[in-house]
């Protein structure tokens, strides 16, 4: 999937009418790439949670990071801010509810400065600092916690060793010509994913929130990570795009009738309302 777009704004206030016009072409055509596609992996969605469920591995992690806005200070181990649109990088958030069911993640990072880099230094165009200096000259309020754990299912995709089988089957994917007509007369670029590399390259997307936020549709990103959770995986291990460290998706609802954990290393404040997540306590139903 293309990543680019035709820019839609026009020097000219005439032109206003024409670009709206187009953005919501643009919409429409991304409903019926994402159905079309949605369609194409129905048939073959069995064996894409197989193949990544036959080579997740257990993955144990000490004293990463994790940083979450300041109201969720007293719940560091909640998922509520990952459910806000347009969720996380490997979940869905409330782009569309009567289209695409929300599902949260908890994200970890395996060091401070990523953790924090990853929820506040998003922005380093025009300015030299790094990502976690970028973080560090924001104001918000945050809140970090040192969190180790064990996953009995991980899904590596930094090397993408592990992600052979799920292109093989996505690979002969074709898109109804009608589509593929459409994508040229808006001059939108679109591709069928056909390499692990590539796999790769668009997991880890610097942008990958531009679907959700204009078009209303998940990323690659996010339906990865629905297939990942329907696998009834516990997580999967990535690199942080802006420091290039690992970091963890967390599926806690799969920790149901597991062993799988992660907990708070230091002692917490009374009021914290939960300090390990566990299958007596990872809430399944959301």
């Amino acid at each position: 999937m293309s990543q680019r777009d035709e820019p839609l704004d026009s020097g000219f206030v005439s032109d206003i009418p024409k670009s709206r016009a187009l953005f919501e072409q643009l919409r429409q055509f991304h409903w019926e790439y994402y159905s079309a596609l949605a369609y194409l992996r129905s048939r073959v969605y069995d064996s894409l949670k197989t193949s990544l469920r036959d080579r997740a591995k257990p993955f144990v992690f000490s004293k990463w990071q994790r940083a979450v806005k300041y109201k969720y200070a007293l719940e560091p181990l909640g998922t509520n801010g990952s459910l806000v649109d347009p969720g996380g990088r490997f979940n869905i958030g409330e782009i569309d509810t009567t289209r695409y069911p929300v599902f949260p993640a908890l994200y970890v990072a395996s060091d401070k400065g990523t953790a924090l880099a990853e929820l506040l230094g998003r922005t380093t165009s025009g300015t030299l600092l790094t990502p976690e200096e970028v973080a560090l000259t924001k104001p918000d309020s945050i809140a970090a916690v040192s969190v180790s754990g064990h996953l009995e299912a991980v899904i590596d995709v930094c090397d993408g060793s592990d992600l052979g089988a799920f292109v093989a089957l996505i690979k002969g994917f074709r898109l109804p010509s009608r589509l593929t007509s459409e994508a040229r007369r808006l001059h939108f670029s679109i591709e069928i994913i056909t390499t692990v590399p590539k796999l790769i390259e668009v997991l880890h997307a610097p942008n990958w929130r531009e679907w959700p936020t204009l078009y209303d549709t998940p990323a690659a990103s996010q339906i990865f990570g629905r297939i990942s959770l329907d696998a009834q995986l516990d997580g999967i291990l990535y690199r942080s795009v802006l420091t290039e460290k690992p970091s963890l998706a967390v599926f806690h609802q799969n920790f149901q009738n597991s062993s799988s954990y992660i907990e708070l290393d230091d002692p917490a404040p009374p009021e914290l309302v939960r300090r390990r997540l566990d299958s007596s306590n990872c809430n399944p139903r959301v």
